[in-house]
């Protein structure tokens, strides 16, 4: 197989695997919507393509987070403190233990588990972006001071 050169061939040979990822995409959940509609819900989540489309989704999130960061390069601006991330992170996790704790077969140990994986989903993707931004701020300091 040879490697290809030609940025027009790159562009189509991108948007053949874009469609099939959709194509499997759209397979996978209609496989999934039809366990959920036949056996139930708990048939869904204990089906190993539910995993493979949850780590999808997760893996893509990710992965528009650096495309999302790099769209601002017009104006960048220097990103808040750090210790904000922290906050919204936590604000976010206590919000949803207390809803959890709430509802009808809520206990406070699940307040707390459910509290604490938002916690930590929040922060790790906030810290991610976080430090995107702080390190496109500072290519674009550079850029500045050497102009």
């Amino acid at each position: 197989m040879q490697i290809i050169r030609d940025e027009r061939l790159k562009l189509k040979n991108l948007r053949n695997i874009r469609i099939a990822f959709l194509f499997q995409t759209i397979c996978i959940i209609g496989i999934l919507i039809y366990d959920g509609v036949k056996y139930g819900l708990n048939a869904v989540m204990d089906n190993p393509l539910y995993l493979v489309i949850l780590g999808t989704s997760i893996l893509l999130g990710y992965l528009n987070i650096t495309i999302s960061v790099d769209v601002y390069d017009d104006h960048v601006k220097k990103p808040g403190p750090y210790y904000k991330t922290i906050f919204y992170s936590l604000a976010v996790g206590i919000i949803f233990s207390f809803i959890t704790v709430l509802t009808p077969d809520g206990t406070t140990k699940t307040g707390i588990i459910v509290g604490s994986v938002l916690f930590l989903c929040f922060f790790c993707t906030f810290t991610f972006a976080y430090f995107l931004r702080k390190k496109r701020y500072n290519e674009f300091k550079d850029e500045d001071e050497e102009i």
